[in-house]
């Protein structure tokens, strides 16, 4: 019988495609739909993060990128009175995460879906980390092969 399960990548290749547990941040900063953009803004500043789950109560809602509120701020609909009153909840971007027995292909291949650069982590209903795409370079440069040394001409 053969296993139900959809294997990310083909069995040969799975040293090669870890756990996606490897290669997620599990420190988040998240925020609630109801802050305001400015409390938001804040938060990317002070902390170095680009990408805020939003949760409600113990609910993930789905996920604030940077880029986003950039793109939003650059729009020029919005004055700067709306950044204390524009609430999170508005920009915010439905997300679906992977399970914690996911793969990096799997992230990768969320990411290219949905359009986005980082992809929310579950162990069942419980938000447990975060994967960028500077998560994934990261994975991929720690196991890449070293380039061959290659020396200069001997004078």
């Amino acid at each position: 019988m053969t296993d139900p399960r959809h294997l990310a990548a083909p069995p040969e290749a799975l040293d090669n495609d870890p756990l996606i547990t490897q290669v997620m941040t599990t420190h988040l900063v998240a925020i609630t739909p109801d802050c305001p953009l400015s409390t938001a803004l804040r938060m990317l500043a002070s902390t170095g993060v680009r990408h805020l789950p939003v949760l409600e109560g113990n609910r993930c809602r789905g996920i604030v990128l940077e880029a986003d509120l950039i793109t939003y701020l650059a729009s020029g609909s919005m004055s700067s009175l709306d950044h204390a009153t524009v609430a999170v909840g508005t920009l915010t971007r439905p997300a679906t995460p992977v399970p914690v027995s996911a793969r990096r292909s799997d992230a990768a291949r969320r990411m290219q879906t949905e359009n986005t650069d980082a992809v929310l982590v579950t162990d069942g209903d419980r938000l447990v980390g975060i994967v960028t795409a500077t998560d994934l370079i990261r994975s991929l440069a720690c196991i890449a092969p070293a380039a061959p040394h290659t020396q200069g001409p001997t004078p």
